[in-house]
């Protein structure tokens, strides 16, 4: 049971929005999907759900192809979109018995009422969808996005216009979708993409150009090195330019180098300290931020 995309690609007239782009989803799976506007992420969940066709490449969810099986593969699929158009003259109730019906569920009361629990929709049963804050629209639409318990759950922006405590509410709820289903998730809130997936999709400009896990999108690569000496070294600038290290800042008594793979960057400036005299009162690696890699990568 895995989503598989194989070089897909999409054009809207000679404007190339998914270009040959490949990956895969398994069970369990949080992945993330970040990019700047217009990088071909929404493109890409739109063919995903079936709603697009692809021009090019193929795209199969538990060994259906989208695209050819069309029903049985949008059975396995929930899609939240980022518009999330939602029947706002309806109660939620009324929402989702039509959206239980449209998927021919079994004991539907039974269903409608474990998923208006698990987003807490219970006190705004009394109002209509219109009616209601965009945080709790927002909850509707991943209400009827997981209502007939898909392997695939897509959200496109699920964190958008929530406030503090909904944004912990989702994310709390994503990672226990997760347990069921491979959900993917489009976002421009990189904290929650820190906070809730095990891996990174990063696209720019239609290509798929990181496709990691956090931990190994975060290597020390990009890391720096921050060396917090007693003394003003302001007057040694010229010396430690003279160092076979990369230096990134020099600020009084602060010297900020970014670390090197296969160099002791630390012995480097140790020794130098050493040959000149100079105590360290405090040596440590700060982790690029996932900003950082995010600039890094779609500039």
């Amino acid at each position: 049971m895995s989503l598989i995309v194989s070089k897909i690609q999409k054009k809207y007239n000679q404007q190339i929005a998914v270009e040959d782009i490949s990956f895969e989803v398994h069970p369990g799976e949080v992945v993330g999907f970040l990019g700047p506007n217009g990088a071909g992420k929404s493109t890409t969940l739109k063919m995903i759900a079936g709603i697009l066709a692809a021009d090019a490449g193929k795209i199969t969810i538990n060994n259906v192809e989208v695209g050819v099986d069309k029903v049985d593969a949008k059975k396995f699929v929930g899609y939240l979109p980022e518009s999330n158009a939602l029947y706002k003259d309806l109660y939620i109730k009324e929402y989702l018995h039509f959206l239980a019906n449209v998927h021919a569920l079994k004991n539907t009361p039974a269903r409608i009422k474990e998923v208006i629990e698990l987003l807490q929709l219970g006190a705004m049963q009394q109002k209509k969808i219109g009616e209601l804050s965009k945080g709790f629209q927002q909850r509707v639409g991943i209400a009827a996005a997981i209502l007939h318990q898909p392997a695939l759950i897509l959200l496109d922006e699920p964190t958008s216009g929530l406030d503090p405590n909904q944004l912990i509410d989702i994310r709390k709820l994503i990672q226990q979708l997760s347990q069921d289903s491979m959900v993917l998730f489009s976002s421009h809130i990189l904290q929650e993409v820190t906070a809730v997936c095990q891996r990174v999709l990063v696209m720019h400009e239609g290509k798929l150009v990181a496709n990691e896990p956090i931990e190994q999108l975060l290597k020390p690569q990009t890391n720096h090195l921050y060396i917090q000496f007693e003394e003003d070294i302001t007057h040694l600038q010229s010396s430690i330019h003279q160092l076979s290290i990369e230096v990134i800042r020099i600020d009084k008594h602060l010297l900020v180098v970014k670390t090197a793979e296969g160099k002791d960057v630390k012995k480097i400036v140790m020794q130098f300290a050493l040959d000149m005299g100079l105590n360290i009162e405090r040596l440590h690696i700060e982790q690029a931020s996932l900003e950082e890699i995010f600039k890094l990568l779609t500039h």
